[in-house]
């Protein structure tokens, strides 16, 4: 019996080297806007509710800004990064549950009702990640410096390839503007 687990372990660990996220991904950074200019940035946290896994993508985020050369800096940031989440579907013991809406969208600037209703068990779920850089002014005068957006269908939850939506969001940051695809592998967002 212990052989037997071994073995599947061994399986399980060969195999979760080879799950890799696909995603569609669109960038738009705000026309005229130089980002040499930019040194420093600091986090806006926004969901009480989801509080760890938004900790969990905002570290990410600043850890792929911090590769490519920016500086976090809580007191005096030359910009100020938000990350919105969702996915549209979840299994719960067995059950597939579709997501109605999601939270505050600040382009739209509007809120949506949450609800949450049982569906047909789907393969899929389709995981959302917006990444929004804006100017740290005071909460009604924020510019958009740059907005970035990663789209996966998956079989796991944002628990799990969340990071990776974020790095993909990231990853041709701050020069491309467009939709692109982009692969990566779960194992390289940890």
């Amino acid at each position: 019996m212990r052989k037997l687990l071994v073995v599947f372990a061994l399986i399980g660990m060969m195999l979760s080297g080879c799950v890799y996220v696909n995603m569609d991904v669109e960038n738009k950074p705000v026309p005229g806007t130089d980002f040499s200019d930019f040194k420093t940035f600091s986090f806006k946290q926004k969901s009480e509710s989801k509080k760890d896994l938004e900790a969990i993508l905002l570290n990410t985020a600043k850890l792929e800004l911090e590769a490519k050369g920016f500086k976090y800096d809580p007191n005096s940031p030359d910009f100020v990064v938000v990350v919105n989440f969702g996915s549209k579907a979840f299994m719960e013991r067995g059950v597939t549950y579709k997501r109605e809406a999601y939270e505050y969208d600040y382009i739209s600037k509007t809120n949506s009702e949450i609800g949450v209703v049982k569906t047909a068990d789907a393969p899929r779920v389709d995981n959302t990640v917006r990444i929004y850089l804006m100017t740290p002014h005071d909460e009604g005068l924020k510019t958009y410096l740059w907005r970035g957006k990663a789209t996966s269908q998956d079989r796991e939850g944002l628990d799990i390839v969340g990071k990776c939506l974020v790095k993909g969001a990231l990853l041709k940051f701050p020069a491309v503007d467009g939709k692109f695809r982009e692969k990566l592998n779960v194992r390289d967002c940890e």
